[in-house]
This record gives structure tokens, C-alpha cells and sequence, in this order.
């Protein structure tokens, strides 16, 4: 690839919002029982209520703990996804269709920013010759239309699709497209059993990281620490996906592991092998809400995509609740992992030269964050995976992990991600086009917008679902 600088490619900037918002041993196929969907919620969280009583019991009931644990896991439902792998998220996947969410906002200045996005795609798709596919209310419809206008010529191609509800702009979350054109979407889950079953997962992997007087705060669902990745579950935007496809004659299946779009990464290994990264978050959960092994976990979802055990990856969550927003896959067994040691360093001085809780709390914050940094590089080299370790993401400031490689009409490879300062732009750039060689260019959005999004926890790559037609 030429070695040449490209100019620096941000589309949209006619239109900112400037306004500022406040290898281990294979396991023995999981053995499962044929369960419906909808009666799984509730009697999940019925079962886990009696176990949980009966381990507070005294004594215990050995003999009774043993068999609700065996009626939870004969609650796991069947595979339904015809064993097919998802859409590959490395520049190999080839990604030409970007699927997006548009919902109306709660506030004009919201309803700015997402309006800001449709512009910025429609530009980008214009300029690449991508195709986009838009899920939004019949309501947004009208709006829409008259947007795009602004946009629409001849080289834009795009699609409206309805919903029956509103729907969530986080399009990456609440489904997989599959190799063969199908459609996988999450089984839902009893919202309060979900979230124990991540924390507790949590409270496990992460003990002896941080200081036990910082790890009942590190464990709370906030902005601060490491929010809890269960907003699918929340929003039910799968359904809507669901009922979508189903209308359009696609076969619908069901990721029975609790792994939203983001925690998990379909690419392929040195030698071009199929592999997928799965955010241990995932990966424990579901363990504990179908009373399973981890290694159990990875067999279950190595065979609703179709791979084996050793395929399926474990990942810690490098100080995310999403792989996606600290660790980039670029392919052929090359993955990018955040590196924050300095700004660790950073925070220690700061709370030795200005005692209080702020500064101590963020030096906590930091040092949980390297720990887990470090333990998600180490998965991936134990993987057999090459590992690179830069600093590619600042809070809300900027973050490039976060984003979506896509081809264009040239047959060349672009990375779309978020905008942010001028000189870490430029950064990124260079060690994506001339040290790394993975793609022609790298397109970012308008850093105003990008800021504003980040603030919401989710960047460019959280709003796109790529495939391919």
C-alpha cells in the first residue's frame, strides 16, 4: 500500500452541533433441552429465586440445590441458528450494507445530533458506495425523507424499513446478520437477574485488581467505573429486529449466550480461519443464569455459529463494557488492545500532589482499568493472536476503536469511526494507512457530534451493523 499521507477525511462538518451536552481442553457439547423462548424468562428467574433461598438456608439442602440447578440448565433452549458463523467484523467481512437505527430524541438537542448522524452516513455511503438500511417508526418517516433529500442524487442508495415501536439508535447490539443471510438475535432475559449475574461475574475476575475498599464502588452500574452492557435486554430492540426479518421471509435464530453486538467481534486468525472475541462479561453471565461452566458457555456458542470450542475466544473487558470501545480487530489475527499505563501514572501524581476523593477515586479508576487492559492482552496472545498496544481512546474526548471497516466502491478498505482532536486524528490515521496497512483511509465524523455521542456511551461503531448484500 502506498506510503503516502491521505488528507484526513471528516464528512458532515457542513452541518456541526456545536452546542456542548452536559487453548485450552475442548468441552463435551452442552447438553440441552428443547425450551420455548418466552417461557424461559420467568421461569429462570423463579428458579434462580429458589436457589438462591435455598443456599441461604441452614443447612443447605444439598440434594434440593442440586436439582434446581439441574431445572435451570434443562431450561437452556435448543440451537436454532442453523450453525452458521456471524458477518465478519475485519476488513476480510468486506462490509458494503450499513444497517442503523433512527429514533426521534427526548430533547431538540438530541434530535440534532442523531439528524446529524443520517447526514454524515448518507455523505459517507454517497461517497463509498455504501447502501444504508434505516429502522425508524413510520412517524420518523416523513422527517427522514426530507432530510435525506438534501443528500439523495444518484450515487446514495438506502432503504426505510418501519418498526412497530420505537427502537433504540444503538443498531450494533440487538442483532447478527450470519455468513448465509439469516438473522440471530438475543433471547431476553429477566432484567434483575441479568444484571446480578454480570456482576457477580465481575465481583469473581475481578477481585485483588483494586483495593477491596474501590471494588463495591467498581461494581456499582454507573458512569464512572464500567457500566453494566445489558441495554439490549433493556430496550428490546431484538424483538423488533426479530419481527422485521420474519416479515421479510428470513429465518430468525437466538444467541442463547448473553452477548450484546459490541462484547462480541467475528475475524479471523493468522492463518484465515474463522474466530470470534467474546467479552468475559458475557461469557460469566450466562454461565450464571444457566448454571454452566465457562468453557460450557464458549461450547454452547461455538455451535449456534457453527465453529469449535477453540474457536471462541474469551476476552476480558479491557476496562469497557463493550470489547468495541477498548480493542480493535484488524484482522488476520492482529488485534489493537487501549494502553493506559501512562494515564495511570498521571492520575498517581495527581492524587499524591492533590489528596481527595476525586483524584484518588480516578486513580483507582485507572489502576482497575490497566489491570484489565493487561488481562485482555494476555487472552488474546494465550490465543495464539498478535497483540499491539496503543492509547486510541480518551473518555468522551475521542475514541477510534470504536468504528466500522467497510469497502467501497473501489475495492478498497475504509475504516468509518469517531472524530475527535485534530492531532489524534491524525495519529490514527497514520498508524492505520502507512505502519498498520489496513485500510486506504479512515473516515471520521464530526468530532462535535462524536463528543456528544460518546457522552451517551456508544460511538460510530455502536449506531452501525454492517453486512454484506
Amino acid at each position: 500500500m502506498a506510503q503516502t499521507t491521505p488528507q484526513i477525511l471528516i464528512l458532515g462538518v457542513e452541518n456541526p452541533i456545536n452546542q456542548p451536552m452536559p487453548s485450552q481442553e475442548k468441552s463435551s457439547r452442552v447438553s440441552s433441552q428443547p425450551a420455548p423462548v418466552t417461557m424461559a424468562t420467568v421461569s429462570l428467574a423463579e428458579l434462580h429465586q429458589q436457589l438462591q433461598a435455598l443456599a441461604n438456608s441452614d443447612p443447605p439442602n444439598a440434594a434440593a440445590i442440586a436439582s434446581v440447578k439441574t431445572q435451570i440448565r434443562n431450561l437452556l433452549p435448543s440451537v436454532d441458528t442453523r450453525g452458521v458463523p456471524p458477518h465478519q467484523k475485519t476488513p476480510s467481512g468486506k462490509t458494503q450494507i450499513l444497517h442503523l437505527n433512527y429514533t426521534l430524541g427526548q430533547t431538540d438537542q438530541s434530535m440534532a445530533t442523531e439528524m446529524a448522524y443520517i447526514h454524515f452516513l448518507a455523505q459517507t455511503g454517497k461517497a463509498l458506495g455504501l447502501r444504508l438500511v434505516i429502522l425508524t417508526h413510520p412517524t420518523n418517516h416523513p422527517e427522514l425523507e426530507r432530510e435525506l433529500a438534501q443528500d439523495a442524487d444518484d450515487r446514495l442508495e438506502y432503504t426505510l424499513l418501519h418498526s412497530q415501536h420505537p427502537v433504540s439508535k444503538w443498531a450494533e447490539d440487538s442483532v447478527e446478520y450470519l455468513a448465509n443471510g439469516d438473522v440471530a438475535v438475543l433471547i431476553p432475559f429477566d432484567e434483575p437477574l441479568l444484571a446480578r449475574a454480570m456482576t457477580d461475574g465481575r465481583q469473581q475476575r475481578w477481585a485483588g485488581m483494586i483495593a477491596p475498599e474501590h471494588l463495591a464502588a467498581a461494581l456499582q452500574d454507573d458512569d464512572l467505573w464500567v457500566p453494566l452492557g445489558v441495554r439490549v435486554n433493556t430496550l428490546k430492540t431484538g424483538a423488533e429486529r426479530e419481527l422485521l426479518a420474519q416479515t421479510a421471509g428470513q429465518h430468525v435464530g437466538h444467541i442463547r449466550a448473553y452477548i450484546e453486538g459490541g462484547n462480541l467481534i467475528a475475524g479471523e486468525d493468522a492463518a484465515g480461519q474463522p474466530i470470534i472475541l467474546v467479552g468475559k462479561d458475557a461469557i460469566s453471565a450466562t454461565a450464571h443464569i444457566y448454571q454452566l461452566s465457562d468453557d460450557e458457555v464458549r461450547q454452547l456458542i461455538s455451535e449456534d455459529f457453527g465453529l469449535d470450542i477453540d474457536q471462541i475466544i474469551s476476552v476480558e473487558q479491557p476496562g469497557k463494557f463493550h470489547l468495541d470501545m477498548g480493542l480493535l480487530f484488524i484482522g488476520h489475527g492482529v488485534v489493537i488492545v487501549n494502553h493506559s499505563q501512562a494515564a495511570l501514572q498521571d492520575a498517581i501524581e495527581m492524587a499524591e500532589m492533590v489528596p481527595c476523593l476525586t483524584t484518588e477515586t480516578m486513580a483507582a479508576k485507572l489502576q482497575l482499568q490497566v489491570a484489565l487492559e493487561e488481562v485482555a492482552a494476555n487472552d488474546l496472545t494465550v490465543a495464539g493472536l498478535e497483540v499491539r498496544r496503543e492509547k486510541l481512546e480518551n473518555d468522551v474526548q475521542y475514541n477510534f476503536f470504536n468504528g466500522e471497516f467497510v469497502e467501497g466502491q473501489d475495492g478498497c478498505t475504509y475504516y468509518l469511526t469517531n472524530g475527535g482532536p485534530q492531532e489524534q486524528m491524525a495519529k490514527f490515521q497514520a498508524l492505520m494507512v502507512q505502519d498498520w496497512q489496513v485500510v486506504k483511509n479512515v473516515i471520521f465524523s464530526p468530532p462535535a457530534i462524536a463528543q456528544k455521542s460518546l457522552q451517551e456511551r456508544g460511538g460510530l461503531g455502536c449506531r452501525l451493523k454492517g453486512a454484506v448484500g
